[in-house]
């Protein structure tokens, strides 16, 4: 009997230990941080301060670690979200930007962040940022930013060539043909068939009167005389050999102008850094993009917004790091976006009124004299934005007019919308 005790009291023991080494399994399993997969494809001091901001958050959060990726930005958006996700291994906290966001919220490829929204941050954020972040009347996004058009140049070049700052289409194109060497580009626009390209073709679209849907998005309108006169316009700079076909340099990198490749520039606020810093020697200035004679200058108000990618097994996670980055009560993170790092109008009317001196430096002055003449950037389909850039690049390199562009888009949009 006194062994049968004593075996049983082992066997008991043995369970004892065995149950305490699974309850360690268990907590040690427990205590593993969970992953977020971030892909960033910022350069030069956006770069820096992203990975700042990473190694903040995963300085100071043990139970969740943010694991930074940079990927190139042109890939980002045309190849690599929409494959990743399709093969279900998209990273957990997505960019998208209006060319996208419809595209991916109609998908089903976002979250709903609507529930991690305050009262108090929804009345920060700029009504029209807000707006553009809404998809079936739920928040898909997180704006943080506000980027707008202007034409940077050269004043140098400029200067020895006789040439004033053009304020009109005629005088742009003039001035882009007196500027055109065997060297020099007297106009750089962006050449690729991306949503970077048609957010530069917007101000021209509207400034020349032209629109693509009705009010209700029911009837197509870029068959117009309007949108042919944009077309023509924009696509006389490549068949000319004015603008480049091809660029070494990104549509979006001050250095087109900054190295000497062009003379003038149709670029963002996000340059201004740039200009002022690694191409500080360069004599650069900035004017509102040109206008139509007798009609007013228009520029775009676009940016990058944070989502949460809807497959994520850790929105919740995915969704406070967002929030902590560019949506949390301390707006330290995104006053150093948006002034340091680069300089965009943030989203949030607080950090707007906590550095007004800010804006009224340099080059940002001139951004900040005609900001009111902004449209937010529209979002389409797909099928639509798919639609407008070809239109678009067949008047750059396919040798349509605008006319023929214009129609061949209606065509195709009219499918869609029936």
């Amino acid at each position: 009997m006194k062994m049968k005790r004593l075996a049983a009291a082992g066997m008991a023991a043995l369970m004892v230990m065995t149950t305490t080494a699974g309850a360690v399994t268990v907590r040690a399993e427990a205590e593993e941080p969970v992953t977020l997969k971030f892909w960033t494809f910022q350069a030069g001091e956006e770069a820096t301060y992203l990975e700042k901001f990473v190694q903040e958050w995963n300085d100071t959060h043990d139970s969740v670690k943010v694991e930074q990726t940079v990927v190139n930005q042109s890939d980002y958006i045309t190849t690599l979200i929409p494959t990743a996700y399709a093969n279900g291994e998209a990273p957990d906290v997505l960019f998208v930007e209006p060319a996208t966001f419809k595209k991916y919220a109609g998908k089903g490829m976002l979250a709903d962040l609507s529930p991690y929204y305050t009262e108090e941050l929804k009345a920060d954020i700029l009504p029209s940022a807000l707006e553009a972040s809404t998809y079936d009347g739920k928040q898909m996004a997180l704006p943080y930013e506000m980027e707008t058009l202007g034409l940077f140049y050269n004043i140098d070049m400029l200067e020895e060539a006789g040439v004033e700052p053009p304020q009109t289409w005629d005088e742009l194109y003039e001035a882009a043909k007196k500027l055109t060497t065997d060297d020099v580009y007297g106009l750089v626009l962006p050449v690729e068939k991306t949503g970077y390209t048609l957010f530069n073709f917007w101000p021209f679209v509207w400034m020349a009167g032209a629109d693509i849907l009705n009010e209700d998005d029911s009837q197509c309108l870029v068959d117009s005389e309007e949108m042919a006169t944009a077309l023509d316009y924009w696509g006389r700079f490549y068949q000319e050999g004015l603008s480049p076909s091809s660029l070494q340099i990104g549509p979006y990198d001050i250095g087109n102008v900054g190295t000497g490749m062009a003379a003038m520039q149709v670029s963002g606020t996000y340059v201004i850094n740039a200009a002022e810093s690694t191409y500080g020697d360069v004599n650069i200035g900035v004017v509102p993009l040109p206008h139509p004679e007798g009609k007013e200058s228009i520029t775009v108000a676009g940016g990058q917004r944070l989502a949460v990618n809807a497959q994520s097994e850790h929105v919740k996670e995915a969704a406070e790091f967002i929030f902590w980055l560019f949506g949390d009560e301390d707006t330290t993170r995104l006053t150093e976006w948006t002034t340091k790092a680069k300089f965009a109008y943030p989203a949030r009317q607080s950090v707007i009124d906590g550095n007004k001196d800010i804006f009224e430096e340099g080059l940002r002055k001139t951004f900040t004299e005609f900001y009111g003449t902004a449209k937010p950037e529209p979002s389409y389909s797909a099928e639509v934005t798919d639609a407008l850039s070809d239109m678009l690049q067949g008047v750059m390199f396919g040798g349509s007019t605008g006319a023929e562009a214009a129609a061949a888009a209606k065509e195709t949009i009219d499918s869609a919308l029936n």
